[in-house]
């Protein structure tokens, strides 16, 4: 969805925005405040914006969200990506037969489509990453700042923000985009809150490259149907061999493929410890800071994305009624009111999703209490999750983001 968005002009802008984290939603964020004409600033602790990372996956709603960002978002997405119909497919890896037998109408054991509407389109993160910073001023994003500190001095003083090379800046605004270990989160909160760290998912994963000429063999027709940050350990083949003992005949021969040597990744998120909210005065968490998840549905990214929609559609309201002065309250209220408003909107789904993939990652190992290993149960209850993420009607967000924006400023409007 394109949007005829009003400019206006930085020198006239009634607040300028601070964002900590230069990664994909840190940058959508950005990009939607500088197309609103918000005076906005990228603070990475990174020395450079590396075009490091994995695949990713965007479905049709979240690009339409992009779109109503920046429709310069949508194209830059649509000239590196890759459109294919969107599918979610399983198989038992516990399975005593040889799985390259299979006949290729019954090569999955679960399959989930969906409508022709419901495309995906699939990229590399890095090169994502590196096209939406050359939308972006090169001016507006600070490299090699390592947050130490936030000063709040009082409502109608700017927000100080002190970095670990000495250096300050000021800002009306903080928007904390800087992923599951966020400082941002951890300034915000108590030092004893637990909710403050994310915590281990009991779950890791192992990742390496293999060559696809000796998987062929192994995986047979299921081959063809495949599109060929730090919390990692040394891990070995003989490790992966041992946890997959009891899996059949298919997985013991890919375990075999595999290096001597690998990466292992613990995974985190926010699932033991949700946040009470993601708004604090002035400042706000988005994205993996405020709701980070396992990737078993693979949507973190994208339930980032439609962060990133409502905080430029509420900031940009904000900035319409400092300017105005359709209100009679202080520019720092105004600011709160936007970001309570943003997390009324945004805390329930997206902690949601934290949940759905930790109990996803507990069902397809077939640990889930209720589902077990009932294939029909697993489809059902996957389905109606994949539903509520990519089926997601984000206009009516906007709508209600506006609402609630309205709502808790409405005792303030001059008549």
């Amino acid at each position: 969805m394109a949007s005829n968005l009003p400019h206006t002009h930085g020198d006239h802008a009634p607040f300028n925005v601070a964002i900590v984290g230069g990664g994909i939603v840190g940058l959508h964020v950005a990009l939607g405040l500088t197309k609103r004409g918000i005076p906005v600033t990228i603070y990475e602790q990174a020395h450079e914006l590396k075009g490091i990372g994995a695949g990713m996956g965007f479905m049709s709603n979240i690009v339409g969200c992009m779109a109503a960002i920046d429709p310069k978002i949508a194209e830059s997405l649509d000239d590196i990506s890759v459109r294919s119909a969107s599918k979610m497919r399983w198989i038992d890896g516990l399975a005593r037969e040889d799985l390259r037998s299979r006949p290729k109408e019954r090569l999955f054991d679960v399959a989930l489509g969906f409508d022709e509407e419901a495309t995906t389109r699939a990229t590399h993160r890095g090169y994502f990453l590196t096209e939406l910073v050359k939308l972006l001023p090169s001016n507006q994003i600070k490299l090699g700042k390592r947050l130490d500190t936030i000063v709040q001095s009082g409502e109608n003083e700017k927000l100080l923000f002190k970095f670990c090379d000495t250096t300050t800046a000021e800002t009306d605004a903080v928007i904390g985009c800087d992923g599951i270990k966020s400082c941002v989160r951890r300034l915000v909160l108590d030092d004893d809150d637990p909710a403050a760290v994310p915590h281990y998912a009991h779950e890791t994963a192992y990742r390496c490259l293999v060559d696809m000429d000796k998987v062929l063999p192994v995986m047979g027709d299921l081959c063809k149907t495949m599109v060929i940050e730090k919390h990692t350990v040394s891990g070995s083949k003989k490790n992966i061999q041992q946890a997959y003992s009891g899996f059949g005949p298919t997985v013991q021969s890919l375990a075999a493929l595999l290096p001597d040597e690998l990466n292992c990744w613990a995974m985190f998120d926010t699932f033991d410890h949700p946040l009470p909210t993601y708004s604090y005065g002035r400042i706000t968490l988005a994205g993996d800071a405020a709701h980070g998840s396992t990737p078993h549905y693979g949507s973190g990214a994208g339930m980032g994305v439609e962060d990133a929609l409502v905080l430029s559609t509420v900031l940009q309201q904000a900035a319409t009624k400092i300017r105005t002065h359709d209100v009679a309250v202080s520019k720092a209220r105004v600011l709160s009111a936007a970001f309570e408003a943003y997390d009324a909107v945004r805390r329930e789904r997206s902690q949601w999703l934290v949940r759905c993939s930790r109990r996803q990652g507990q069902k397809v190992k077939g640990l889930d209490q209720e589902i077990g290993k009932d294939f029909d149960k697993f489809k059902e209850h996957t389905k109606a999750n994949m539903d509520e993420i990519y089926y997601y009607d984000f206009r009516a967000m906007l709508q209600q983001a506006t609402d609630e924006f309205e709502h808790r400023l409405s005792g303030s409007i001059r008549v």
